[in-house]
């Protein structure tokens, strides 16, 4: 069965789409399936692909918004040509954002969609993209999730903002009864040269877990883990320029890195997502 993973935060900003893309990518580089889902009406992850939101609008097998009146989705194979790898995606586009207004009371949608669809049979990992809301659509992804993945960035206003996050998911899973089997924060876009980002990264490593034990009864159910962080890297720009994962571009291009440091950085998102995906 596929490990379902929502990476979601109510802030915008904090690589949510870039964390998708390279848990996808490393995934895939292990030989695994896997679904992107964007569940953005910014279509962030469709768009870097190279891919243009307008396309799957109205009336079109690639509708997102086809889930929502029991309809067929069809994926769009993002995969690298002449090659054997199983990479889909369910593109997003402005009319998700619509419906995402009046779907109240209809959170189930996405979970009863991959469960209708067996989609948990076909792909080894499914990985969502969220907007930056704590809404109907982001509640549908963690409802139909067991993996959320919280990117965060080192400073005050983002950490506090961690607290409302957690309350609110915590309020969601209780109203539905659900647990989740893991919760991953990943420190992104970390300046170790910082002296803020030094001392928000060790208030969210310390007090972030003790928060949640203390304060989210049903989220402490969960392994609870926060990532070694991801550092601000112009590789993370330069891979988007090139409409690639910061992994893949790494590997293809090499960036302005020093062989070192490239390794290293390759070292430590490998790390991150074998502590995603470990059971």
């Amino acid at each position: 069965m596929a490990e379902i993973i929502t990476v979601a935060n109510q802030k915008g900003g904090v690589s949510k789409t870039a964390t998708c893309r390279y848990i996808a990518d490393i995934c895939v580089a292990q030989g695994k399936k896997v679904l992107l889902i964007d569940f953005d009406p910014q279509a962030s992850l469709t768009k870097g692909f190279g891919l243009n939101p307008k396309l799957f609008e109205g009336v079109n097998t690639s509708n997102i918004c086809n889930m929502f009146y029991k309809e067929i989705v069809q994926v769009i194979n993002i995969a690298d040509e002449d090659s054997d790898d199983v990479l889909h995606l369910i593109p997003s586009n402005r009319e998700l954002g619509l419906i995402g207004r009046e779907i109240f009371g209809l959170d189930l949608i996405l979970r009863n969609f991959i469960k209708t669809h067996q989609l948990t049979k076909v792909y080894d990992v499914i990985i969502i993209d969220n907007n930056p809301k704590f809404d109907a659509m982001l509640i549908n992804t963690i409802l139909a999730s067991n993996i959320v993945v919280v990117p965060v960035i080192t400073t005050k206003d983002e950490q506090e903002g961690l607290h409302g996050f957690f309350q609110n998911m915590e309020e969601i899973l209780s109203a539905y009864s659900y647990e989740v089997e893991k919760v991953v924060i990943v420190p992104s876009r970390y300046n170790k040269k910082t002296n803020v980002h030094k001392i928000y990264l060790k208030i969210i490593e310390e007090e972030m877990p003790l928060y949640i034990q203390n304060s989210c009864s049903i989220i402490s159910k969960a392994n609870v883990s926060v990532s070694k962080p991801v550092p601000e890297k112009v590789a993370f720009q330069d891979a988007s320029s090139y409409q690639l994962s910061v992994y893949k571009f790494l590997h293809v291009h090499g960036s302005q890195l020093k062989k070192e440091e490239r390794e290293k950085l390759l070292h430590l998102l490998e790390k991150i997502v074998k502590n995603i995906l470990k059971k």
